[in-house]
């Protein structure tokens, strides 16, 4: 299924926590999961647990808890021997709004299209290898 046909469909947040369960790792503030659309096979999210949609309204408390996991998906890359990466932060005004930020493996963001309309959603079989790997990384690196 095309991403864009996902986001056409979506009739709640799917970063709020009644829909975690895709979570590899969290903490108090944020959790650390995989993108269901991603750009690349190791695209990591991390993700604020309460509903907040710009950078700035943030608290404290949640920008730590937030680099923890940007940290820990980037060592969790570098074990897959991703040894770089790009963070780029998306909320209100993209296709969902609700802060988060991205993970992608590869040295600069240029190197991807940051479209939505060519992005495909994993199928379930990828996402159970996907989820496997990952935690198997993840232990790892904590």
């Amino acid at each position: 299924m095309l991403y864009t046909e996902y986001l056409k469909n979506m009739t709640t947040c799917p970063f709020c926590p009644g829909n975690k369960q895709r979570a590899l790792v969290e903490n108090e503030h944020a959790y650390l999961t995989y993108s269901l659309a991603p750009y690349h096979k190791y695209h990591l999210l991390v993700i604020p647990k309460r509903h907040v949609e710009l950078f700035k309204d943030l608290k404290w408390q949640e920008h730590i808890s937030i680099a923890a996991l940007l940290s820990t998906g980037a060592k969790t890359l570098d074990t897959l021997g991703l040894d770089d990466c790009s963070v780029v932060a998306k909320g209100k005004y993209k296709t969902i709004p609700h802060l988060h930020y991205h993970i992608i493996p590869g040295g600069m963001i240029t190197d991807i299209s940051l479209d939505t309309e060519m992005r495909t959603l994993l199928s379930k079989k990828d996402i159970e290898a996907l989820e496997k790997e990952l935690k198997t990384q993840l232990t790892l690196v904590q």
